[in-house]
């Protein structure tokens, strides 16, 4: 009977021990789950730039970016190293037009072809190309215009223009309405429209307007104002892209082939001068978008960063130029269910991007700088390849803990790994030494009896990507 007795009251205490646990998880879940996104100025790389347009990572130390004027920049993270490519094609300086954005091509480790888009001075004004160009040490070479749009228009307005490539190495450029509204809903000139084009600069056979009487073939979609950001979504392969309305109205879409956007028959802006632009916000054949501002925040620059979501879940990252401010929005499902502003009134924030590594950056106007960002939550980096799904196995066990747990975590080949420990509000407890590893599933010992009560996050770097572990202290 003792025996038994002794048995039914440690039962009784394992059962009991286990409820606080339980609770002590709801209870740091539920504090995880209220802490509000948010972004902080970490460290300023450059200063005194002139008008910086975009940029692109070769790796997450090396940097490309463009300044307006018609300059293109290799800057080294870690040494801080600026440099001027050589190259570059002459731009047109005229109101909003310059020299736009940069991208690298998805196989660029190999081909070293970097694209650029521009305004260039034509008979009769001005209009957007696309050019490319391989880069050899800090030299464009044979840099070759592969693309205008059309009609030329004497006018500084609504050039566009932002580059991205799909997971089948499709080029999307986007091209402003060019201060024309209603050229936006005409199929027979580029403006106010996201163009697709192979990475050569011609057209696939594939898109929605090839063989159709009076369309340019390069139109992917129509009836947008004027795109200045556009990216990825690295879990679905999806463009996204968004515009500036004119008094309101700047938009969220999701960019679908064969797709009218609506501008300006539907909007929900206003003239400038606060006249109806029309009564509509929507009409028959019309894409509506997935979130829009009013008043505007006149957004510029984007990024998907991966966060551990769902694959019907995103978070975004947005410039704000007129909103100073980094927009931080969430879809479930392509329906915003929340959003957050970081940094206000730091600048005029004209693009935003998640490196490799993880690491968040912005360029601002404004003041004119190149910032590395902090985050309120751990973030992992944007890759999200098949290939090192094995290595994101990473489990540590006990969790929760009362002291000590053990992180086990597989590495594919030879590599450097770093493991550091983030309170949850992102602030950095504790850094273990990086060590190569060979081959194989590892071990490592994370002592915590010193740490208070909490949620914590383990970030572990494998050559160079990051992933990220919660854990409970008791």
């Amino acid at each position: 009977m003792k025996k038994s007795s002794i048995l039914s009251e440690l039962k009784q205490r394992i059962k009991m021990n286990w409820k606080r646990i339980c609770v002590l998880m709801l209870f740091f879940a539920n504090i995880s789950y209220a802490q509000v996104p948010e972004l902080f100025e970490e460290k300023v790389l450059i200063n005194n730039m002139a008008a910086p347009w975009g940029f692109t990572f070769i790796n997450s130390d090396e940097v490309l970016f463009t300044e307006k004027q018609g300059k293109v920049f290799h800057f080294t993270i870690s040494t801080e190293t600026l440099k001027e490519i050589s190259g570059v094609p002459s731009v047109s300086q005229n109101g909003q037009g310059g020299l736009l954005d940069i991208a690298l091509h998805p196989d660029f480790s190999n081909n070293n072809f970097v694209y650029l888009t521009y305004a260039v001075a034509a008979s009769g004004g001005q209009t957007t190309a696309l050019g490319r160009g391989t880069l050899v040490g800090n030299e464009l070479q044979n840099f070759t215009e592969l693309f205008r749009a059309l009609p030329i228009r004497n006018s500084g307005q609504h050039f566009g223009s932002r580059i991205v490539f799909d997971n089948n190495n499709f080029l999307y450029m986007s091209v402003g309405d060019r201060g024309v509204q209603d050229s936006a809903q005409s199929i027979s000139n580029h403006f106010g429209k996201v163009l697709r084009f192979n990475d050569d600069g011609t057209v696939p056979a594939s898109n929605p307007l090839v063989g159709v009487a009076n369309a340019k073939p390069e139109i992917y979609t129509w009836g947008n104002r004027n795109i200045q950001g556009m990216a990825m979504n690295p879990a679905t392969g999806e463009i996204y892209a968004h515009e500036h309305g004119p008094r309101g109205g700047d938009e969220l879409n999701l960019i679908k082939a064969n797709t009218n956007y609506g501008w300006p028959a539907v909007t929900f802006g206003i003239n400038y001068n606060g006249t109806p632009i029309t009564p509509d916000t929507t009409l028959p054949g019309m894409e509506l978008p997935l979130t829009y501002w009013v008043p505007s925040i006149a957004p510029s620059g984007m990024t998907f960063i991966r966060n551990g979501q769902a694959n019907n879940e995103a978070d975004i990252l947005i410039g704000a130029l007129a909103g100073t401010h980094i927009h931080w929005l969430k879809l479930k499902d392509n329906k915003r269910i929340s959003s957050t502003r970081s940094m206000n009134g730091y600048a005029r924030f004209r693009d935003v991007r998640q490196a490799p590594d993880g690491k968040i950056y912005a360029m601002t106007e404004s003041p004119n700088r190149f910032v590395l960002l902090r985050s309120s939550v751990p973030l992992s980096n944007s890759i999200d390849h098949a290939s090192i799904k094995l290595e994101e196995k990473n489990i540590l066990y006990p969790n929760p803990s009362n002291g000590e747990s053990t992180l086990s975590f597989y590495v594919s080949n030879n590599k450097l790994v770093s493991v550091r420990i983030f309170s949850s509000n992102g602030i950095l407890i504790k850094t273990y030494s990086s060590e190569l590893y060979s081959e194989g599933r590892h071990a490592l010992s994370i002592e915590s009896e010193n740490f208070p009560p909490g949620i914590y996050h383990v970030e572990i770097i494998k050559g160079g990507f990051s992933s990220f572990l919660k854990f409970i202290k008791i």
